[in-house]
Parts: structure tokens; C-alpha cells; sequence
């Protein structure tokens, strides 16, 4: 069978190769200081951590590591602390037993439960103030003095206490109770697997640096552009590492000359969108292609009445009205240059003709042909006509008749209609310009040259207006060939796409467009901020480094390979340990379940061993197996920790019966034989049991108390049992130191006084022999707590002499006749025994105590 330091060497070669020569650094004892620690944090993260050395079985410890033994020495100066008397000072003897005995309510638990609270426990609960004292709300102080090794200590409390007094342990009944509902971890670790553990702990102080950076890390994040959700800016955010190029980020941050404009329309059709439906689409664009298709007509009719063929007819026709009006002022000349007036036949002559001719046939004389002759009145001037002037009129209106003036008149009013139907023209298609922004949104080439040409065309137009009026002739503008093919064939298209379009198409043109847009968008905003993804990047880099490193110091390796040591080599040897522990306290079908573990450390738990049903011990165990049950796990934790600190334990044998009590005092003789063993208790039958297993142990056994003062305040702190509390032995030694102190101070007591401490001394010596019957001689026969006879108890009796029975008879006798128990007799005169007797008293019992003892061995 291989050995655990075999399993461990073959397990360590295939881990990395810093964790080898740190296994190795560990065996040794080397501690990582935080230098070395974050150099070694460092080297791990380039992959440059220090590797080479191989680790061997010679490598590994033998023996299991152990801190420095923890012991108490004193609990001292209690402020607030439960009820307890102020500046008391309980000790603790540095070695063997020390039981403190306190009856109920003199506050014994008050020190027990400050000391729970300081050192390591299953259970804690809180340490109370005095409720009933005149400052509740003042601080709570203590002071615990220890010795860690040879070295003297103090912890102040409640403050954090000093990590070392967690190697003391303590145990109540509430621990107990813990032991058997709670998971525990037991503390034993072999040497070999405490190198794992060291390895562990290492791992995770690295742990610990790497996600101190990486918080670092996190912390320096500066912020991304916010791209537009669903954009392929977005998504190159959010697809962002440390290997993130500039390549990458110049391609995604791209953007043409045209970007600005295009974003600009992109944003108003997306406006235009979102404020309409597919209903309202179709008739927007329908209502495009029709003023479109009107556009195009108005710039056909342009085209044909500006192009140069139309521009020469109309010029023709002004020049034609010029040649007839000329022809008619010579007519008019040579007819009318005997009349009184000069400009017959002008442009104003005729113009007043004609307005004559309308009144004088709607008005003067409608039904008669003008002009009106014949005794009339002249139209203009309303004076009866004369001949001269009834042939004037004649002769005028032959003139009008004439045929060059017809023909004046004809190319006036050709030319008039002419200037009408250019001037017509300037009208723009009715909603033309509430579209405009959608031909420019739609083709802004198309739109320009549109508005180009138009602008060419209004001003040709205005210029032949000029030509053809009475304006001096000016150069007339070029005009290109126009856009109407251009803008028919849109409107074709438009009208079209209107005639096609439904709710999907609607939906992505409108995705389309805010796809589009946003594009734009976020490359605009990855231009901006460039700086900002660039250090991102960056930052990215280095915490994907750090995420690598730490996978490197990742323990789940090592703490599989613990666990799997543990349970090969430590559970069976702990659960024998239980076994054993369980046997001594008489429990039967009890065993030891692994219920887990972390980092390596085993959980445990008590089962029922072969039960049909599964339930938990507590509730199937009596009160009294519980307790033993309790104790047997804490002894099993005592058994391995290897530090051999004190153990502290507050009434331990509660609900056991006597059989259980005298093995748990023998028990803790035992550990008292190699470390510090305190017990609070209040039961005189196991003071009594804890002395005898002492002696029997050979181990030092010290007496302290704590009583209740005069008025009934718990907390005095005394450095021996009281009187009820003491063995034979004991109360024999207070016999003597007592016969002492009357020797010494009877000269200067009164009568009574000295009486009164003879018969004090004297009842005391009589239940030093009641007690010394009960202990020594009866109770090896007849064990009246556990109802037992021992009949090789009867040795003892039969060795007691004649004379040595007299020897009882007359001391006990002589004690009893001192007592203060009954009204001495006149007439008798009792006095007083003198010390001299009762030192032969004192002598008398002593020898009897020895000579039965001899006769039990």
C-alpha cells in the first residue's frame, strides 16, 4: 500500500510547474511574505512563474504541524458583564483540572459564557449586560490573560479577541445540541495534507490579487460611445476584446465624403415614417407622382413656348405689329392731315375709337351701327354732330375699316395673346413646393437639375416678356435641354411603387431607413470616440490576462485531490477515534457520516448506524445520549488537535446518568494529563468524580469557585471549593489550615469567640469523618447513586480494627459533644477543648483516612 506521502509526490508531478516548486518551498516552510507574493502574481501572469524544483516523500513532514499550545491563565476586571461582581480575577492553573464549582445563580455561567464567546466554539450566544444595574447602556470590558508557548498574553473583550485564543475550545450543552444538528469540520489535518492546504491557501491569496486587479481593472473602464442599439457600431462594441484591432476599429468607424448629408435625409424621411402608415404612404407617394407628372407638363409647355423656334415665332409676331402699325400711321397720314389733330390712327386714337364704338353701342345708341350720324350727338364730346363732324366720323370709321389697319390690329391682338399665354407660364403645379423636399429626399441630382432648369427657364421667360414689350431689346438666356423625360419617368416609378406597397414593405423600407441611419450614426459616434475604445481595448487586454492567470491559481484541482487523501487516510482513522470515544460513554449504533467538505476539509456528521428508517440522531437519541453523544464528538476533536490547548467546559454532564459521569470525569483526567482542562460545574457528585479521576490519573487538580456575596450580587471569584465541595482529603487540609489560624490568634479572642471557632472546627470534623465513611468505606460496598453492590468492597471493613473502630467512635463522639447543637448541661460546665486536643483529633482521623486507603489498594 502506497503512502499518502507517495500519493502526494505522484499527484504533484503533473501539476504546473510553479505550483511544484511552491509545494516544494512549502514543505520546507517557507511563508509568502506579500512581496513575494505579488512578485509571484506577476511572474504568473506573463508565464514566467519560477519552476524547476521536484518535490519528494523526504520533501514532506512527517509529523503533523501544530501551533503553539494555548492555555488560560486568568479572567479579570468584568465590567457590564451579566451581573458579575466587578474587579474579580477567576485563574486557571496552568496544567491538569481546574473545576470551578459555583451553585445556581453565582454566576458561574457569566465567566463561562465570556470565555465561549472569546475562543472557538460550535455555538455562541451573546453575552448579556446587567440589566438590573444603574448603567445598562455602559460599556462591556474584560480583560483574558493566556499563555501562548511559555509566553505571557492579554486580549482585551468584547474586543476582536487575538486570533490564538480560537485554539481553545470550548463545549456546553448548546455545543452539544450543535455537534449533533450541524455539520462539523474536524481540525485534525496530517502534515502531508497540510501542505495542500498551504498550497491552497497560497492559490487563493492569488485569487484574491488577480480579483483585486481585476476590480482594478473594472474600475478603470472610462465608458464606450453609446451607439445606437441594433447598429453595426453596437455590435462591434459589444464584440470587443483585448485582440480587437486597428484595422477593425478603422473599418467600423468608416465613413464617406456624402455621410453628413445622406444622415441628414435619412433623418427626416425617418421622421416622415414614423409619423405615417402604409395607408398614408401610398397616397403621399401618389400625391409625388401626380405633382411630378404636373411638373413635368408645366416644363413641356415651357420648353415648347421658350425653345428657340417658339422664341423666334413670338419675336416674328412683334416685329409684324411694328410693320402694320407703321403701315396704318402712313394710311393715316396722308387721310388725316387736314384734321385738327394730329395722331390719328395712333395706338391711344384707336384705343379711344374703340372705347366710343362700346359706348355708343351699349349706352348712347345701342341699337344703331356706329358710327351714329344722323341727327346724333357726338359719343365723346355730347355736342350735336354737325356735317363737318358726321363726316369725320365716317371718314374715321372707313379708316378703322381699312385693310392695314385690320391688319394692325390683328397682330396687336396675336401678340397680346401671345405675352398672355408666356406670362401664364411663371404659375408653378399647384403643391410643388410642399413636395419638393420629397424629390430632394428621393433624387437629389434629379431635384437639382429640376430646379436648375427652372430657374433658367423663369428667366428667359422674364427676358422675352421684356423683348416683347415696350423694354429695350436685351440678350436672350440659353436654355438646356429639359428634365421632363427625367421627371416622367420618376413619377412612373413612384406611381408604381405606390401602387405595390403594403405593411411589410412599408415596415422594412421604414427598417431600412433607420437601419441606414444609424449606421451613420454610430461610425460618427466611433469616430468621436475613438480614444475612448482604443484605451478599451486595451483595458479588455489586460483583463483577459488577468482572467488567465487566475484560472491558473484555480484550486479545484488541489482540493479534489485533498478531499480524496482525506478520505483515504484521515476518515478512517477519525471515525476509530469516535468509535472509541462513543464506547467509553456506552454508545452503541452510532457512527460517523462524511457529509461534504471544503478545500479539502472534510464535514461530518452523527448517523444512526444500521437503522431502518432514515432520521436525524437528535430526535431518536434519549436526552442523556444525546449529552454523551455530544461529548464524545468533542473528545474526538480533543484526540487530534495536535496544539494540546485547553479545553473549557461548562456543566458537561447534564442529563447523564452516574455511570456516564464517572467516565467523562475519567476522560478528562486523561486529556488533563497532557493539557489544560477547565470545567464549570455546579454538581457536587462530579466535583467528587473529577478529584478521584485526578488522583487516579496523578494529575494536578485545582479548586476555585464563585459565590454569591452578603447581599446576594454573583461573581466573587474564590481560589477554593467550599466546604460541601470538598473530598476527604481537602477537607482534611482546611481542618489543619484552620487549627493553624486558632493556634495563632486565640490570644487575643474573648472566650466566646475562641468557642465559637472550637465548635465551627469541631462540626467540620465531624462531617470530615461522615464524609470519609461515604466515600472510603460505604460507597465501595453499596453505591447508593448508582444502586450498586460491590461486594469486594468488603475487604475494607474486614481489615478495620477493634481498636480503629474505638479510634472512630470516640473522635466522632468527642466532635459531636463541641458542636453547638444542643444547650450544654450547668452542672457538666463544658469548656472548651484546648488545640492541643483538638490537633489529636486532627491526627486520629488522618491516621484512619490512611490506613483505609491502604486497605483498599
Amino acid at each position: 500500500m502506497t503512502s499518502i506521502q507517495a500519493d502526494i509526490v505522484s499527484w504533484a508531478s503533473g501539476r504546473p510547474g510553479w505550483q511544484q516548486t511552491a509545494l516544494c518551498q512549502i514543505a520546507a516552510g517557507k511563508q509568502y511574505e506579500d512581496s513575494e507574493l505579488i512578485a509571484l502574481a506577476a511572474a504568473i501572469k506573463v508565464g514566467n512563474a519560477p519552476a524547476g524544483e521536484v518535490l519528494t516523500e523526504a520533501d514532506i513532514p512527517a509529523a503533523t504541524s501544530a501551533t503553539a499550545t494555548v492555555s488560560l491563565k486568568a479572567v479579570r476586571d468584568t465590567e457590564n458583564v451579566n451581573a458579575l461582581i466587578g474587579a474579580q480575577e477567576l485563574s486557571f492553573a496552568p496544567a491538569g483540572i481546574t473545576v470551578i464549582y459555583g451553585d445556581n445563580a453565582s454566576g458561574k455561567s457569566g465567566y463561562a459564557r465570556l470565555i465561549k464567546s472569546a475562543v472557538n466554539s460550535l455555538h455562541s450566544e451573546p453575552v448579556h449586560v446587567n440589566v438590573f444595574g444603574k448603567d445598562p447602556n455602559a460599556p462591556q470590558k474584560a480583560e483574558i490573560a493566556y499563555l501562548s508557548g511559555s509566553e505571557e498574553r492579554s486580549s482585551p473583550w468584547p474586543s476582536p479577541p487575538a486570533s490564538e485564543l480560537t485554539e481553545v475550545s470550548f463545549y456546553d450543552e448548546a455545543c452539544g445540541d450543535a455537534y449533533l444538528e450541524v455539520d462539523s469540520e474536524l481540525g485534525y489535518r496530517p502534515s502531508a495534507l497540510v501542505i495542500l492546504d498551504h498550497l491552497i491557501a497560497l492559490c487563493d491569496r492569488l485569487r484574491l490579487r488577480f480579483e483585486e486587479e481585476l476590480n482594478q481593472n473594472a474600475a478603470a473602464f472610462k465608458g464606450l460611445p453609446s451607439a445606437p442599439e441594433g447598429s453595426p457600431a453596437a455590435a462591434f462594441l459589444t464584440s470587443l476584446t483585448g485582440e480587437t484591432t486597428a484595422v477593425a476599429l478603422d473599418s467600423a468607424a468608416a465613413l464617406g465624403a456624402t455621410a453628413p448629408a445622406k444622415l441628414s435625409e435619412l433623418i427626416q424621411e425617418e421622421a416622415r415614417l414614423r409619423a405615417s402608415d402604409p395607408a398614408k404612404e401610398r397616397a403621399r407617394l401618389s400625391e409625388l407622382a401626380a405633382t411630378l407628372t404636373s411638373l413635368a407638363a408645366h416644363i413641356g409647355r415651357l420648353d415648347e413656348r421658350l425653345d428657340d423656334e417658339a422664341l423666334a415665332g413670338a419675336l416674328a409676331q412683334r416685329d409684324a405689329l411694328a410693320s402694320s402699325r407703321e403701315a396704318a400711321r402712313l394710311a393715316s397720314a396722308s387721310t388725316f392731315d387736314s384734321e385738327p389733330l394730329a395722331g390719328i390712327g395712333t395706338d391711344s386714337w384707336r384705343y379711344l375709337w374703340q372705347a366710343a364704338r362700346r359706348y355708343s353701342e351699349e349706352g348712347a345708341y345701342p341699337e344703331k351701327e356706329f358710327p351714329v350720324t344722323d341727327d346724333a350727338h357726338c359719343v365723346l364730346c355730347q355736342q350735336p354732330l354737325a356735317d363737318e363732324g358726321s363726316e369725320r366720323l365716317r371718314r374715321f370709321d372707313e379708316f378703322v375699316s381699312d385693310e392695314t389697319a385690320k391688319q394692325a390690329e390683328g397682330a396687336e391682338l396675336a401678340l397680346k395673346a401671345t405675352v398672355v399665354s408666356i406670362d401664364e407660364l411663371g404659375a408653378q403645379p399647384a403643391g410643388l413646393l410642399d413636395q419638393s423636399s420629397a424629390l430632394e429626399s428621393r433624387d437629389p441630382s434629379l431635384a437639382a437639375e429640376v430646379k436648375s432648369w427652372m430657374v433658367a427657364a423663369g428667366d428667359r421667360r422674364i427676358a422675352l416678356l421684356a423683348a416683347l414689350g415696350e423694354e429695350p431689346e436685351r440678350d436672350l438666356p440659353a436654355l438646356t435641354a429639359s428634365p421632363r423625360a427625367a421627371l416622367d419617368k420618376l413619377a412612373k416609378e413612384i406611381s408604381a411603387e405606390a401602387a405595390t406597397i403594403d405593411d411589410a414593405e412599408f415596415k422594412a423600407r421604414s427598417e431600412a431607413v433607420v437601419g441606414e441611419k444609424q449606421d451613420i450614426e454610430g461610425r460618427q459616434l466611433l469616430a468621436a470616440g475613438r480614444a475612448s475604445v482604443e484605451a478599451e481595448i486595451k483595458r479588455l487586454g489586460e483583463r483577459e490576462g488577468l482572467l488567465t492567470a487566475k484560472k491558473l491559481v484555480d484550486t479545484k484541482g488541489i482540493t479534489r485531490k485533498s478531499t480524496e487523501l482525506s478520505e483515504q487516510y484521515v476518515t478512517t482513522e477519525v471515525r476509530d477515534r469516535f468509535v472509541r470515544e462513543s464506547d467509553r460513554l456506552l454508545l452503541e449504533r452510532i457512527q460517523l457520516k462524511q457529509t461534504g467538505g471544503h478545500k479539502g476539509r472534510l464535514r461530518q456528521r452523527p448517523a444512526l448506524l444500521g437503522a431502518q428508517v432514515s432520521r436525524p440522531v437528535h430526535e431518536v437519541l434519549s436526552e442523556g445520549e444525546k449529552t454523551a453523544l455530544g461529548l464524545a464528538g468533542y473528545f474526538t476533536e480533543a484526540h487530534f488537535d495536535a496544539s494540546r490547548s485547553a479545553l473549557v467546559l461548562d456543566d458537561p454532564v447534564s442529563s447523564l446518568d452516574h455511570i456516564r459521569r464517572e467516565a467523562v470525569a475519567l476522560r478528562l483526567a486523561q486529556l488533563a494529563g497532557e493539557r489544560q482542562v477547565v470545567v464549570f460545574t455546579h454538581d457536587l457528585e462530579f466535583v467528587v468524580a473529577l478529584s478521584a479521576a485526578a488522583a487516579a490519573e496523578g494529575v494536578e487538580f485545582t479548586e476555585r469557585s464563585i459565590q454569591r456575596s452578603g447581599d446576594k450580587a454573583p461573581g466573587i471569584c474564590v481560589d477554593e471549593h467550599p466546604w460541601k465541595a470538598k473530598d476527604v482529603g481537602r477537607r482534611l487540609g482546611e481542618l489543619e489550615a484552620r487549627l493553624t489560624e486558632i493556634e495563632r490568634e486565640r490570644s487575643g479572642w474573648t472566650q466566646d469567640e475562641y468557642e465559637l471557632a472550637c465548635s465551627d472546627w469541631a462540626g467540620k470534623l465531624s462531617e470530615a469523618w461522615e464524609r470519609l465513611l461515604h466515600l472510603e468505606v460505604a460507597k465501595p460496598i453499596f453505591d447508593l447513586a448508582k444502586s450498586e453492590v460491590h461486594p469486594r468492597g468488603l475487604k475494607v471493613i474486614a481489615q478495620i480494627t477493634p481498636e480503629q473502630n474505638k479510634q472512630f467512635q470516640e473522635s466522632y463522639a468527642r466532635a459531636s459533644g463541641w458542636l453547638r447543637r444542643h444547650d450544654k448541661s450547668p452542672g457538666k460546665n463544658t469548656v472548651a477543648p484546648e488545640p492541643t486536643e483538638l490537633r489529636a483529633e486532627l491526627e486520629s482521623i488522618r491516621t484512619f483516612h490512611t490506613s483505609v486507603k491502604r486497605y483498599k489498594s
